[in-house]
This record gives structure tokens, C-alpha cells and sequence, in this order.
């Protein structure tokens, strides 16, 4: 199993008016990405895809749909986002029976935990799925701030002393010291951990200190930047690289922006506006963006100038365009 060298996509869960989902379009929208040059896989059933409001017959399927699309070469990770180890287990054996690679097993939830102060917790929970599984593990590392991000030695403790822990995705986010301490710290260990950065806004302050690939949600509408931003800075290109960051800066500023509880369904409507999804429909708790917020990731997008993805269709835009002629704001 091939981690590094490449993009690996943390891909969007499509719905119907109905709120079902369009495994047509998902399966679509798999084959079209993975046939882009430079992807290394996908992630599915993370934050992205809307994991929390799916059923566990979605979950399975989804990762089944994504392994028929996806290349002989290509990695399949299913995330598995909170429960207890013995659900987590048993999750994980479903993913693998549905085609997984690989786990992303995201921090331990539990009323008023947070990994600073209580760390032991996420060594012994990760450990206990790790022996359950006996499969590749991706550990999930968060911004300093955040209250399931892991201390700086409780992660590297995990790295090392977990045998199945083959990866971190790295989502410490505008704490760019802190992912420079991790990313040392992880490469120092005498095993080969891929350290893979996550978020839109910093991949270029990411790549530069060091990085094995990409992971995220950024790459399931606009592949080709990502692709190509790690390749630039792969080859010591600084100033094309800049160039590239400097281009898709606002639209993740946009995106990544507070609040970041709106981040993943602002990753739905720009695929939706590009063309890289059917529909823009999220299932509860998450809300639809409102017009001036839409305004923003419109004219974000348009800045951005994106590579249409494979396959894209525009009713998004089209659709797009009408309501701004609707309301007599230009196009």
C-alpha cells in the first residue's frame, strides 16, 4: 500500500432531493477523479463526505463504490470518526471487507475530553483498535486550538509505539510551527511515517518544511491545483509554487474560513458551482450556505480560475449564474 507520491482525496457524499444518496453521481465522480494523473487514492467517510449523517450501510457502501472506481494502484482509507474501540473495530472490519486499504481513525470523543489534558486516553484507544484491526492506521492531527488535537509527544508516542500507524493526516492548520514540529518529529522516527498535510490555506507553508503527499477534501473539485502544487514544490519550483498559492489564496481563505463549522459545506457548493457534484444538498446538522456567503465562494471560485475536473458538468454555474441575474448582479 502506496501512501506517499501523490493526492489522496477526502471525496463528497452526493445526496438527492430526497436526502438519499446518488451512488450514480458518486460513482461518477470517483472514476472521473481517480483517473486524474497524480492521484494517490481516496479517503472516504471523513468530515467531508458528511460521515456523521450517514448510516452504517452508507458508510460500507461508500467505501465499496469507491474501491470498484478507483485504479488497482489506488489506496482506499475509510475514516471512522468517533465510538468506542469495540465499534470502531467492528466499523473498520466492514470497511475492510468493503474494499478499505487502510483506517483513519479520528480522536476519542467523550463528554468534556480533550486530548491536551487527558492524552493517555487517545494512546490506549488507538492501541486497542490497532491490535482489533490488524490493518494500516492513519492517525488525525488537528490545529493546537482545537480540543481533540493531540499534544505534540502524545502524537509522536502513537506514531512509534503503534505498529499498524502508518500515516498522520496533518491538519494543524495556519499552526504552521506546530506542524513543523510534528513533521520532524515523525520523520526522526525509525519507521517510515507518511506525514500528509490537509488544509488548502497553508499546503504551500506545509510543503516547503516537508511532506510525503496530500490529503483533502480540496482535492475533490480542484485535483489538478493540488497535484500540481506538490509537484512544484517536489522539484524546488518556489516561484511557480507561490505563483499557484498566490492564485488559489482567496478561494481558501474563503473555504477555510471562520466559521469553520461551515468548511465542509462550503467544499459541497464550490464542487457543485464548478461542475465536480450534482448537488449541492447536505443532510442535517448541516445547513446550506446563505446568498452573500454563496456571493463570496462564487466569485472565489471564478478567481481561482480551477482545471474543470473530469466528466464536470455545469449546471451549478449555470444555475449560478441565473440567480445572480436573478437578484441583477453580473455574472
Amino acid at each position: 500500500m502506496k501512501l506517499d507520491g501523490g493526492v489522496l482525496i477526502a471525496n463528497i457524499t452526493p445526496f438527492l432531493e430526497d436526502l438519499s444518496v446518488d451512488w450514480a453521481d458518486m460513482a461518477k465522480r470517483a472514476r472521473d477523479l481517480a483517473s486524474v494523473p497524480g492521484i494517490r487514492g481516496f479517503v472516504v467517510n471523513a468530515f467531508a463526505a458528511e460521515a456523521p449523517a450517514l448510516t452504517p450501510e452508507e458508510r460500507q457502501r461508500a467505501v465499496a463504490v469507491h474501491r470498484e472506481q478507483a485504479g488497482a494502484d489506488q489506496v482506499i482509507v475509510a475514516a471512522i470518526l468517533g465510538g468506542g474501540a469495540p465499534e470502531t473495530i467492528r466499523r473498520g472490519l466492514e470497511a475492510k471487507e468493503a474494499g478499505a486499504s487502510a483506517v483513519m481513525v479520528c480522536s476519542p470523543y467523550l463528554s468534556a475530553y480533550n486530548a491536551k489534558d487527558s492524552p493517555e486516553y487517545a494512546f490506549h484507544y488507538h492501541r486497542e483498535i490497532a491490535e482489533g484491526l490488524d490493518m494500516p492506521m492513519l492517525l488525525f492531527q488537528l490545529a493546537s486550538g482545537d480540543q481533540l488535537s493531540y499534544p505534540h509527544e502524545a502524537l509522536v508516542r502513537m506514531a512509534a509505539e503503534i505498529d499498524h500507524v502508518v500515516g498522520v493526516k496533518m491538519a494543524q492548520a495556519a499552526d504552521c510551527v506546530r506542524y513543523d514540529r510534528d513533521y520532524y518529529a515523525l520523520k526522526s522516527l525509525p519507521k517510515q511515517i507518511a506525514c500528509l498535510p490537509s488544509v488548502g490555506s497553508s499546503l504551500l507553508h506545509n510543503l516547503s518544511t516537508g511532506a510525503d503527499g496530500i490529503l483533502t477534501g480540496l482535492a475533490a473539485f480542484a485535483p489538478y491545483e493540488c497535484v500540481e502544487l506538490l509537484r512544484l514544490v517536489g522539484a524546488g519550483d518556489l516561484h511557480a509554487a507561490r505563483a499557484l498559492h498566490a492564485r488559489l489564496a482567496p478561494l481558501n481563505h474563503a473555504i477555510y474560513g471562520f466559521p469553520f463549522a461551515d468548511l465542509h459545506t462550503r467544499y459541497k457548493e464550490v464542487a457543485y458551482m464548478v461542475g465536480a457534484i450534482a448537488s449541492p444538498i447536505v443532510r442535517s446538522p448541516q445547513l446550506r450556505m446563505k446568498p452573500n456567503e454563496l456571493d463570496r465562494l462564487w466569485e472565489a471560485a471564478q478567481r481561482a480560475g480551477l482545471r474543470p475536473v473530469p466528466g464536470a458538468d455545469m449546471p451549478g454555474r449555470n444555475r449560478e449564474v441565473q440567480r445572480r441575474q436573478e437578484v441583477n448582479q453580473p455574472a
